[in-house]
């Protein structure tokens, strides 16, 4: 199934949120993943996530949980 592209973007907390993470997981996950646009890692910024972003990061999660 290919999923269309949208510009549309959310920050780390709202993504977090959304996915049911904590903070912390959430960034765990996302740095084990690679997923989300940073900056840099000193820079102060929240990651910014797609929602074709997600949805690969929720698929990663549950091929980890498996």
């Amino acid at each position: 199934m290919k999923i269309k592209y949208i510009g549309k973007q959310i920050d780390e907390n709202r993504a977090a949120a959304l996915l049911g993470f904590t903070g912390p997981q959430f960034r765990l996950l996302c740095e084990q993943s690679g997923l989300g646009n940073a900056g840099t890692s000193d820079s102060p910024e929240p990651r910014l996530f797609t929602y074709y972003e997600l949805h690969r990061l929720c698929r990663w999660a549950a091929r980890l949980a498996a």
